[in-house]
Order: structure tokens, then sequence, then C-alpha cells
């Protein structure tokens, strides 16, 4: 009988930011250039699918931070490597970092949305979990431990980063490890929630669910559509 992963053991599909892979890496490639002005114009869910960097207009200087971006996620190169790139042209330290975390943790945010979509039948919750030290903002440590199911309205708000510079993650979980460890699971309305405070779209905002059943051989597709629809529709 199976009994679930052993005490100890971490779970093989919880995420670490630090994780650099290639859905994240398409993420940012899909993403468009504009200048500011143009991207200032565009619907909420349309910026997710572009790039830009404040006080940078000229287009090849865009080109140059974008490059630079895409380099941290490709080679995993560090927010040193990226000031040394573009400090000729984000001339603040603040900007810099601003930057660069906003677009490399909102691409790995993005593939790891995808890959919890993907891994959704066998690990259907996800729990926030904030750093919870001396820079967490009050916003993100009230969110620290909830648990919701990943096809809950929460996660559409709420999936890191949802705000700039956000430094939280989410993990995903089976039923076996909810069980087990005696978890709490929401499912009610959002309530008293912290709200975002300003443009920042979370990566998952207006994300839907496709898996690809592909991905698997036929009689395991199969028996995988089953599961899914028993348990989402």
């Amino acid at each position: 009988m199976d009994k679930g992963p052993q005490a100890g053991t971490p779970a093989p599909l919880a995420f670490a930011w630090d994780q650099p892979f290639q859905e994240a890496v398409d993420f940012f490639l899909a993403k468009g250039i504009m200048t500011r002005a143009e991207f200032d114009k565009l619907a909420a869910a349309e910026k997710v699918k572009a790039f830009t960097a404040a006080y940078v207009h000229a287009a090849d200087e865009l080109q140059v931070v974008y490059e630079a971006v895409l380099a941290a996620l490709e080679k995993g190169m560090t927010l040193g490597d990226f000031v040394k790139a573009t400090e000729d042209i984000l001339t603040r330290p603040w900007h810099r970092e601003t930057v660069f975390r906003t677009n490399v943790l909102s691409s790995y945010g993005a593939g790891h949305w995808e890959q919890a979509q993907d891994t959704r039948a066998l690990r259907p919750y996800a729990r926030y979990s904030a750093v919870m030290d001396g820079r967490t903002r009050p916003r993100h440590a009230a969110l620290h431990g909830l648990i919701y199911p990943l096809d809950h309205p929460f996660w559409q708000t709420y999936w890191p980063p949802w705000d700039y510079n956000c430094r939280c993650m989410a993990i995903t979980l089976s039923q076996w490890e909810v069980e087990q460890q005696g978890l709490q699971v929401r499912s009610g309305a959002l309530g008293d929630l912290p709200r975002p405070q300003n443009k920042f779209q979370s990566p998952a905002a207006g994300g839907k669910w496709a898996p690809d059943y592909g991905k698997y051989a036929p009689e395991l597709a199969g028996r995988l559509q089953k599961r899914v629809k028993a348990i989402y529709d």
C-alpha cells in the first residue's frame, strides 16, 4: 500500500525560486519590447506579455536591459552580473534591483505556475510562503502559510510574485501531504485579505489550466484525464 513520501523527504515537485528552467525562459522570450509610454497604454492582462523599464527611453538601451534579463534566466546570472551589464543605463541601484527582480522572478513565477498546472491532478494544492524576515512587508506576511486549491481565484491574484520586489513563493502539496500534516485548506471568498496596491500583476492572472496530455503515454494520459475530470469538473 502506498503511504506517500517518507518523513523528511523533500517533495519532488515543490518548486524553488533559484532553479532556472525552460518555462521561465519561454515566458520571457514571448514578451514584446516597448517603451514605458507604450506599456502604460496596455490593458492589465496585456502588460504581462510586454517588457519595459521605467526611465529607459532609447530602443537600443531597452534591448540591452532585455538581453541582460534573458541572460540571467538562461545562464543563471546574478544581480551583480546584471548590474555590470546595465549600470550605464540603469543608474539608480534601487532601480536596477527592481528591474532585475521584477522580470526574473515574474518569469520564474510564470514557469512555476505552468509546472503547477501540469501536475495539478497529483498535487492539487499550494501553500503561500513568505520569507518572514525583516524585509517582509506586512501584506505579504499576512498570507504566509495560507493553503488554497490551485484552481481557487486566490492564486490569480497572489501567485508570487504579485508585487514589486516580492520574494515569496508557492509550494505545491498533494492530498496525502495535506492529510498527513493536518493542514487546513481554505476554499471561501478572499474576504479581508490584503489587496495589491499597485498595477503589478501576478503571473497567474488570467491563467486557465489546459493540461497537456500529450506529455504522457496514451494509457497513462487516459487515466489522468479521467482523474482530472473527476476532481475538477
